[in-house]
């Protein structure tokens, strides 16, 4: 059974500088920035803040270099009351960060990233104890190596495994076995069955025996092979503004749904709703909802049926 300690988010943290403007720019142009902002980001980072705007307590393990941008991605983190004290500090090393382009109209986006001069996630990094004692671990694509360390262990101490599988990059194919939740993302898909459908796809993923297997699908929701079924959840409508980060937030979602226990169709409609609010603000944290707001959200949509809750595992 999982403990009862905090959840564990490990891999990317960076920051993320967001600008709008009329419209994606043509080569050899200039546009003026209509809007703005710079924020934290990163896949497992921003799914931690997920889960702590959702209630739980969260640790999040990652590297940061000893630069302004290192700094203020902790400041940002502890904000959001999720505990960075596992955050391997590398001194002289620039951190990650994200140019991101939003168009206006569409809410479509040019990213440029860059993971600065940072070394990998040392896999000593990660604390046997904490991991074997939280509540759920999260892993992205991004530190495969540490990730590793991290599932195997959660695996023997039967910690429920989500990974945000973004990218099939060199050496996630081997935590897959050790994963409970695969979630990814439509890139991975078409890596995982190349030339093949979502339904080609869902079946790759699950010879790795997860307990549910879901691939996002943006605005179109997600496909979900879980507990026998194979279904779809179409997206919630809303006015986007920016669609960063809004895989990252639909993974911490999908965790806490697990944690709260319930069946993957209800985890479905919960990360769909909670992801396309986050969509509304530009920022992929500013308008991550709490849990009352995003159960408020569904219910005035209709999407609130009797669902049922899932047996625990282990």
């Amino acid at each position: 059974m999982s403990g009862e300690g905090p959840v564990v988010c490990l891999g990317h943290v960076a920051i993320d500088y967001l600008g709008i403007v009329p419209h994606l720019p043509a080569k050899n142009t200039k546009l003026e920035l209509e809007r703005l902002i710079v924020q934290g980001g990163g896949p497992a980072a921003t799914a931690a803040v997920t889960l702590a705007r959702l209630g739980r307590r969260v640790c999040f393990v990652g590297t940061v270099g000893g630069d302004d941008a290192g700094r203020r991605t902790l400041d940002e983190l502890r904000a959001e009351s999720v505990d960075v004290s596992l955050v391997e500090r590398q001194p002289g090393a620039s951190s990650q960060f994200a140019f991101i382009m939003v168009d206006r109209v569409s809410a479509d986006r040019t990213i440029l990233w860059s993971r600065g001069t940072l070394r990998p996630l040392d896999p000593r990094a990660v604390d046997p104890e904490r991991v074997k004692t939280a509540r759920g671990l999260l892993v992205d694509s991004l530190e495969p190596a540490a990730a590793l360390v991290a599932v195997r262990i959660a695996r023997e101490a039967g910690v429920p495994v989500v990974i945000d599988a973004g990218t099939l990059r060199e050496g996630v194919q081997a935590l897959l076995p050790f994963c409970d939740h695969i979630v990814a993302s439509e890139v991975f898909a078409g890596q995982i069955a190349p030339g093949g459908t979502i339904d080609d796809a869902l079946e790759a993923i699950a010879a790795f025996r997860p307990r549910s297997a879901v691939v996002t699908l943006g605005e179109r929701g997600c496909a979900t092979l879980a507990e026998g079924e194979r279904f779809d959840t179409p997206g919630f409508a809303v006015e986007a503004v920016d669609t960063t980060g809004a895989g990252d937030v639909f993974h911490g979602a999908w965790l806490h749904a697990v944690l709260e226990g319930w069946e993957a169709r209800r985890a479905a409609v919960f990360s769909n709703a909670v992801a396309a609010m986050a969509c509304r603000e530009l920022g992929g944290r500013t308008a991550i909802p709490d849990a009352a707001e995003a159960e408020t959200f569904i219910r005035e949509r209709g999407a609130a049926p009797p669902f049922r809750r899932s047996p625990r595992r282990r």
